[in-house]
């Protein structure tokens, strides 16, 4: 028998016991359980691809063929849940059968890291709902925005909801945030009236026209991205609302979306400008960071980056073949448009490459971003940002990032397309800067 192929062993059966949901394990890392994560992989696999969230960092590996070996095995804790991954699972299995042999208590993650691929954690932006408990505020802020956080890929969608007349807009979904979505909607009683892309995604399948189809609403994408539609605007009985330079998107009476053309990752990116004047109680520091006894009555902005500026890097702008006339309108958008807006101006990107803390969202001030990195402050000239930039761009392109494209521009539903295989790897869509 090799390492592959347990799943053909007639007692198969007898392995339930010894496998975990990535769903399950994911509540106990937020539960604060100590669990030993062990990847049992290749170094090579193990170098482009992990588990990293919350308080892990990185995970132990060692190869399931030399896991029974005495170092091996001294390093591994007995006094601890230990839960091994692979891929896709099966390699985990064998380990999970060999320790649980020997007296470990053991999981296999179920799935691998493609089941680790459909995890998501939620985090509300808390200072733009209602006040705090003990808040003198007497008129909390209609706007709420949850961050939505694909785990082990850093995709960040969002709901930006009008808490008073109950509709909200999605913004940059992905093929399994559907029931996340759901759990948002129903617990605040939400109609979702629009599902909004930031630009023609490279690095996972666009889950807008899927979500669309299920609460029966619009769909808005820019009409410099090169999609193929048809009938457009009217394609497949969805409705699709080509967005230009100024356009506003309205989410009930008082919450208005401005799209901003910000060329640059692809050529038709946009970002969505939110403002509120809605009194708040919590404010921000140099660092970006929410700390309380914020201007009560100050107006806060708060821009939906897409893949155009990150809170640690930026947009790679290579992915089109194009990678030097790319740059120049990236730094023509971050110079003209972004880097204009104040300083205050909460990021709000649609990914990140680092891990993240359960339930704490990710963001940054503008003044934040441009002080963790130089190359996008107002004062670097355009050629050294083009050359900082194209000496900058990974090696790794997002794995399958053609036929990915191909499918987006397309607005073909993600369900109809198996997608596991698809969106396997790291995300690298952005420069570290």
């Amino acid at each position: 028998m090799t390492f592959e192929d347990h799943s053909k062993n007639p007692n198969n059966n007898n392995n339930n016991n010894l496998k975990i949901k990535p769903a399950d394990l994911k509540k106990k890392i937020d539960d604060g359980e100590d669990i030993y994560i062990l990847d049992v992989r290749d170094p090579q696999e193990h170098k482009t691809w992990k588990v990293f969230y919350d308080r892990y960092d990185d995970t132990p590996l060692i190869p399931v063929d030399s896991l029974l070996s005495s170092d091996s095995l001294k390093n591994i804790p007995k006094d601890k849940e230990v839960v091994t991954f692979c891929a896709r699972g099966n390699r985990s299995m064998s380990a999970a059968q060999m320790l649980s042999a020997r007296g470990y208590n053991v999981k296999s993650m179920e799935g691998g890291l493609s089941g680790w691929n459909t995890v998501y954690d939620i985090a509300q932006i808390i200072d733009i709902g209602s006040p705090s408990p003990g808040s003198s505020l007497t008129s909390p802020s209609p706007l709420m925005v949850w961050q939505i956080r694909r785990v082990s890929r850093g995709c960040m969608s969002y709901i930006i909801a009008n808490l008073a007349d109950k509709k909200a807009a999605v913004i940059d979904s992905t093929c399994e945030i559907d029931d996340y979505v759901s759990t948002i909607v129903n617990e605040n009683n939400l109609k979702i009236i629009g599902i909004l892309d930031t630009h023609l995604h490279a690095d996972h399948l666009s889950g807008s026209t899927k979500l669309a189809k299920k609460y029966e609403c619009d769909v808005y994408v820019s009409s410099l991205e090169p999609y193929e539609l048809n009938d457009f605007p009217n394609a497949d009985g969805l409705n699709f609302k080509s967005l230009k330079d100024g356009d506003k998107i309205r989410i009930g009476n008082e919450v208005v979306l401005d799209a901003i053309h910000t060329p640059g990752h692809t050529n038709g990116s946009v970002c969505f400008k939110l403002q509120t004047d809605e009194p708040q109680e919590i404010g921000y520091g140099d660092d970006g960071m929410q700390k309380k006894n914020g201007n009560p009555n100050s107006s806060k902005i708060y821009l939906f980056t897409g893949d155009t500026l990150f809170v640690d890097g930026v947009g790679r702008p290579d992915l089109h073949n194009k990678a030097e006339e790319f740059t120049r309108h990236l730094y023509d958008s971050y110079h003209q448009k972004i880097l204009r807006l104040p300083e205050e101006t909460i990021i709000l990107p649609s990914h990140f490459s680092e891990r993240f803390e359960h339930g704490k969202p990710v963001y940054r001030t503008l003044k934040s971003v441009k002080e963790n990195m130089s190359i996008v402050s107002d004062t670097v000239s355009e050629d050294k940002f083009i050359e900082s930039i194209l000496s900058s761009i990974p090696s790794q392109q997002p794995m399958n990032y053609e036929k990915i494209v191909s499918i987006n521009k397309g607005m073909v539903p993600c369900n109809l397309v198996g997608q596991s295989d698809l969106e396997s790897g790291p995300n690298s869509c952005g420069i570290r800067a």
